[in-house]
């Protein structure tokens, strides 16, 4: 229940099936050797398929279940799962580095009845993307995996995501023109650099050393940018904006958030309280990854947990907060909440 007493149903979910990955990005280290394991502790197959089956029953409507990581594909379970939560009426959305995506990958991803494919493609040519991720030859890949997936996994919608970081914040207007013209994706939305994953809590991280260079610090670039992502997006051109999934008002958030990350980009509360379900692969459920678990697929019911006095503890604490993370900036931003102009 919420403080007016109504039931609200979640709108998004992430599943996390593993958080290790081979690539070597450089705003995220799920890579990190501590992390690159699979645990005993995990959910079984029939774990996750129970979750999804409650999901299915706590949710008013079927929303689009976005299936994650670390790298998805590196996983056996990634694919069945996603056919299961289709049958159960959930469109489905696959985020994937698509290093693994050859020919009998992308016609496994079409079985799969996989919704919507997005990739990340961090750079308009090799030199730049290959850098961010880390790892040489992951744009030759991410090409042809568009063409294996357009040619053996249609009509599933291919688009693309982007990390706008200082590297490559002059390529970005690029990319959108190039996407357009290319004529095979539904769309490109984009994202703000913030903190990498995996990586301690620190709310200077982008003064550091280790950080610093992902951080834009040319704001007359970024004006530039953004404002021309603007005029792009409610131009008319790009098929009528709908090229570019951001919000408009998004990008002017991205240039606030650049110009100061540590003044809150909400004008009230956070509003991811009543919005989101995050599962780990232990099955540790969040409403908020910096905030406690709720519980734990393996014990309870998400219907049950999504109810809980714990749940709405967090929820308190949610609301409480007041930190610029990935969540609020990029993953679960509403263009219908009260943001900073």
């Amino acid at each position: 229940m919420n403080e007016d007493g109504r039931n609200i149903f979640p709108s998004y979910c992430c599943v996390a099936l593993l958080e290790s990955c081979f690539m070597r990005c450089k705003m995220c280290f799920k890579w990190k050797d501590d992390i690159n394991y699979r645990s005993p502790e995990e959910p079984s197959f029939d774990q996750w398929k129970a979750f999804l089956r409650g999901l299915a029953e706590l949710c008013e409507r079927k929303f689009s279940v976005n299936f994650a990581g670390g790298e998805p594909l590196a996983r056996t379970e990634t694919l069945p799962l996603i056919r299961f939560a289709r049958e159960l009426g959930f469109e489905t959305l696959l985020a994937t580095n698509a290093y693994l995506i050859d020919e009998p990958k992308a016609r496994e991803i079409a079985g799969a009845g996989v919704s919507d494919v997005v990739i990340s493609l961090d750079g308009s040519n090799s030199a730049t993307h290959d850098f961010l991720r880390g790892k040489t030859g992951s744009f030759r890949n991410v090409i042809a995996a568009i063409d294996y997936l357009d040619k053996y996994a249609r009509p599933i919608k291919i688009s693309l995501c982007t990390v706008i970081s200082a590297v490559n914040l002059s390529e970005v207007v690029k990319l959108v023109r190039w996407a357009e013209a290319d004529g095979r994706f539904y769309g490109i939305c984009f994202q703000a650099i913030t903190q990498p994953f995996s990586t301690a809590e620190d709310p200077l991280w982008y003064k550091k050393d280790e950080f610093s260079f992902l951080w834009p610090t040319d704001m007359g670039l970024v004006d530039t940018v953004t404002a021309e992502l603007v005029g792009l997006k409610n131009s008319g051109a790009l098929r009528n904006g709908f090229m570019i999934h951001n919000p408009a008002h998004q990008f002017d958030v991205f240039r606030n958030y650049f110009r100061d990350p540590k003044k809150f980009i909400k004008t009230d509360k956070c509003h991811l309280d009543y919005r989101a379900i995050n599962v780990t692969p232990l099955g540790d459920v969040h409403i908020c990854f910096n905030k406690p678990a709720i519980g734990n697929i393996k014990s309870a019911d998400i219907r049950t947990l999504w109810f809980s006095d714990k749940a709405q503890r967090v929820r308190r604490e949610i609301q409480a907060c007041r930190r610029n993370c990935q969540a609020l900036v990029n993953c679960n931003y509403d263009e219908k909440a009260d943001y900073v102009a």
